[in-house]
């Protein structure tokens, strides 16, 4: 087990970025940023020994300053969106900031994925962590309460990763965080995600308007080229959906618990991606709107759905709609979100 740390960059206002490389003993890394606790690099090797990186993202800190798509970043305070940037909160309605059109998406202008997070390290047997700590002024982004978020990375020898978030107020407010990584687990960095077969543990989907905001109600998924619940290409879906996937599924499991949420397996090089969760959805999104004019990593150029984000977390816009569940805490309640992501290989076999 070895824990890496790395100056990775000054921000603009000055602020010195490191990066935390959390490596387990079968040589899989994790690379985490202090700024926007972002994931910048998972290491994972194929059936064959080959090690790459499997998400996307920047090799600089000045693109992910500039960079329009969240890459590996954390999500919040609350992620996705929410409509007209308003919601109800103790009988008053809250303007949050509108950073997408009259909406408020991921946290606003200064969500969490552009803070400055501070880093703890600490190194045991059989796994690294880093605990990031960050925090929010009320009325910040127009979210009440004085508020500390923390996010831990935790890398063990079952190549799994643990992602922890963890939220305090000091005056009633709403969180639901996410982290949002693209994934492509092909050993070709230009490669769509096409040929990757995907299963996500859910018979419905949030209806959503055309602006993508939920509608309140459910779309089951059974005859339709959303349903993954039995495993499928994502090429086999985008090739009847032509605007891609940008959906929330609702995870079949108890509300709270722990339950298997999604697997990605590459057919060709046998890496397998699973995750498990105890949030409520998922949202499954193929990077739909890249026109590749954007350079990520060694200068290659972020795709249409060139990778996949899997991003749990509670059900956007939970406020607008009495039916979801709620994202609202109390006045020193503590907000908690614990997914696990477990890096296999599909020639071995998995017991559970």
């Amino acid at each position: 087990m070895d824990i890496i740390k790395s100056p990775f960059g000054i921000t603009v206002n000055g602020d010195s970025i490191e990066k935390i490389d959390l490596i387990n003993n079968h040589r899989v890394k994790v690379s985490i940023l202090t700024y926007g606790g972002i994931i910048q690099c998972i290491e994972t090797s194929d059936e064959d020994g080959h090690f790459k990186d499997i998400v996307l993202g920047y090799d600089t800190l000045e693109a992910y300053e500039k960079d329009p798509y969240y890459m590996g970043a954390v999500i919040g305070p609350v992620a996705g969106r929410i409509t007209s940037a308003q919601i109800p909160l103790n009988g008053k309605l809250l303007q949050l900031d509108s950073n997408a059109g009259k909406h408020h998406l991921h946290g606003g202008h200064m969500g969490l994925n552009k803070k400055i997070w501070l880093a703890e390290t600490e190194i045991k047997t059989d796994s690294v962590k880093v605990v990031l700590k960050t925090k929010a002024k009320n009325g910040e982004g127009g979210y009440p309460g004085n508020r500390e978020f923390k996010t831990s990375y935790i890398l063990n020898n079952k190549n799994q990763l643990m992602v922890y978030f963890d939220a305090v107020s000091d005056a009633d407010t709403v969180v639901n965080m996410t982290s949002h990584s693209y994934f492509n687990l092909s050993n070709n960095a230009g490669d769509t995600i096409n040929e990757h077969l995907i299963m996500i543990n859910s018979l419905k989907t949030i209806a959503l308007t055309e602006e993508l905001i939920p509608n309140g109600s459910f779309d089951y998924v059974l005859g339709k080229p959303t349903n993954f619940s039995r495993g499928k290409l994502i090429g086999e879906a985008l090739a009847q959906m032509p605007t891609g996937l940008d959906h929330v599924y609702i995870i079949n499991k108890v509300e709270g618990k722990f339950g298997i949420t999604a697997k990605v397996v590459h057919p060709e090089n046998g890496r397998v991606l699973e995750i498990v969760t105890d949030q409520t959805a998922v949202v499954f999104y193929s990077n739909n709107f890249p026109k590749g004019d954007i350079n990520g990593k060694q200068g290659l150029p972020i795709n249409k759905h060139g990778a996949f984000c899997l991003e749990t977390q509670n059900i956007p816009d939970a406020p607008n709609h009495a039916g979801f569940p709620s994202i609202f805490i109390k006045a020193g309640e503590k907000y908690k979100s614990r997914t696990q992501l477990t890096f296999g290989l599909a020639s071995n076999s998995h017991h559970h």
